[in-house]
């Protein structure tokens, strides 16, 4: 169950960092592959599989900053 958790909130979550982070890798020409992503995605999904009490807090934690980023706040 912690593992199709994971998924639904993880796979918005890697992919909105990802496209972010290569928003700004390409005003100076980079990229991140996709690896990065599946590679974000396989992470969150490990953590929420070992610790399933971590997992909420982490995400929550990455969308206050994002959140705070998006608004300007920090």
């Amino acid at each position: 169950m912690a593992l199709l958790a994971s998924l639904c909130f993880s796979i918005p979550t890697s992919a909105f960092v990802w496209f972010a982070a290569n928003r700004e890798l390409a005003f100076w020409q980079g990229y991140l592959g996709s690896g990065w992503l599946w590679g974000s995605i396989l992470l969150f999904s490990v953590v929420a599989f070992a610790s399933p009490r971590l997992f909420p807090s982490l995400i929550g934690a990455i969308w206050r900053v994002i959140h705070r980023l998006a608004l300007g706040w920090w």
